[in-house]
């Protein structure tokens, strides 16, 4: 489940309130029952969801007679989502990080002006110049030291092999309390593509948060 917003049948984007359809009409678990149904016929091992907060995956988890085996969510060092982590782990739930590099290859139209650009942060670069690896090696390791699944996204050979060198990357302690001072609770992926005019989802209620 990409995420916790309903499509109606044959929509597609670019998204208006009539294409939408709430959570109250269309509920998590009734999606969530149709995909337990494939578990139960062998036509999948595993099922799983994407951008749940805590709050979501405990009502989910309220009914679910076979749990989601992953949640999917952006997980970086300025939105390090620290109790949906352990949550997750207490639930032995995995956790894919996807965006570990901050997303940086999005289209102009989806990022905003004054972004920080995550890979150009002057403490993941004195870190890395500290080991002799790369940015993207310092984040990747980060992500790995929690226990995460992570995806970087690539189509440049060389990087490519880089990023499956920061397997063997070793952060120290203190390498990893300077890191985790650096969440800032920053989206690259905010979901807005779901706030439409009129339509049942907000930014607060898809992410569970207050304004």
């Amino acid at each position: 489940m990409l995420w916790p917003a309903v499509i109606k049948l044959g929509e597609s984007f670019t998204l208006t309130k009539d294409k939408l359809l709430s959570l109250d009409e269309l509920p998590i678990a009734t999606t969530w029952k149709a995909m337990e149904a494939l578990v139960d016929k062998g036509l999948t091992r595993h099922i799983g969801v994407s951008n749940f907060s805590e709050k979501k995956l405990q009502q989910l988890l309220a009914t679910a007679q076979t749990p989601p085996a992953m949640n999917q969510v952006e997980l970086h060092p300025y939105l390090q989502q620290n109790s949906l982590l352990e949550f997750c782990q207490q639930q032995q739930i995995h956790l894919t990080a996807y965006s570990p590099l901050g997303s940086a290859d999005r289209p102009d139209s989806l990022k905003a002006a004054d972004e920080p650009v995550l890979l150009a942060d002057p403490k993941i670069g004195e870190i890395a110049q500290k080991h002799g690896i790369t940015a993207a090696q310092v984040l990747l390791g980060w992500a790995i030291n929690r226990g995460t699944v992570v995806i970087p996204k690539s189509t440049n050979p060389d990087r490519i092999a880089q990023n499956l060198k920061a397997a063997d990357v070793t952060l120290t302690e203190a390498d990893m309390t300077a890191i985790a001072d650096l969440d800032r609770h920053r989206r690259y992926v905010d979901g807005s593509i779901w706030v439409v005019a009129g339509g049942p989802y907000t930014l607060e209620n898809l992410w569970d948060e207050s304004a």
